[in-house]
C-alpha cells in the first residue's frame, strides 16, 4: 500500500454541503493568470533601485568631473599661448544673461573684434572693462589665447 501524506489545511479540503463530505485535493490547476506579489517584485526591485542610484552618481560625478577638466585644460592652454598685441576695431557689444526666477542671476560680457586682415574674434571679459569700451574704438588689442587681457584704445 503507497503512503499517503494528508495535510490538514482547510485549502487541501473541499467539503460538498449537500452531502457533507469532505474531499482531499492531491493537485490543482489554477486556471486564473495571477499578479506577482510583493515577494515576487521584491527581489528585482532591490536588484535595479541601487543600480539606478549608483547610475545617477556616476553621472553626476562625471559631468562635474567632466566640466572640472575642460576649465584646467583650457587654462593650461591659454597660459601656453604668446600675448599678442593687434590693431582692432570693436565691431558688436553682446550680454549673456543667464539665471534668474528663483535663483541669482549671472551676466557674461562679450565683445567682438575686427583686425586689419578682416579676421574676426569676440573674447569674453569683465563688467568694468565691458564698460569702457564702445562700438566703433580703435586701438591695440592684447589677448592670450582665449582670453581678453587688454585694449588700449585710439585718440
Amino acid at each position: 500500500m503507497p503512503n499517503l501524506f494528508i495535510h490538514n489545511n482547510p485549502k487541501y479540503i473541499v467539503t460538498n454541503d449537500k452531502t457533507n463530505t469532505e474531499t482531499i485535493i492531491f493537485s490543482q490547476v489554477n486556471t486564473q493568470p495571477t499578479q506577482p506579489s510583493s515577494s515576487d517584485i521584491l527581489p528585482i526591485f532591490s536588484l535595479i533601485f541601487p543600480i539606478f542610484v549608483i547610475g545617477i552618481f556616476a553621472t553626476v560625478f562625471g559631468l562635474l568631473g567632466f566640466a572640472i577638466f575642460k576649465g584646467i585644460s583650457t587654462v593650461a592652454y591659454n597660459k601656453k599661448q604668446p600675448i599678442l598685441n593687434r590693431e582692432a576695431k570693436v565691431v558688436s557689444k553682446r550680454q549673456h544673461v543667464s539665471g534668474g526666477g528663483n535663483s541669482s542671476t549671472s551676466t557674461s560680457y562679450y565683445i567682438t573684434f575686427e583686425f586689419t586682415d578682416g579676421s574676426r574674434e569676440e573674447l569674453g571679459l569683465s563688467g568694468s572693462e565691458y564698460a569702457l569700451i564702445a562700438e566703433g574704438d580703435k586701438g591695440m588689442l592684447y589677448s592670450q589665447g582665449s582670453w581678453f587681457k587688454e585694449f588700449k584704445r585710439e585718440f
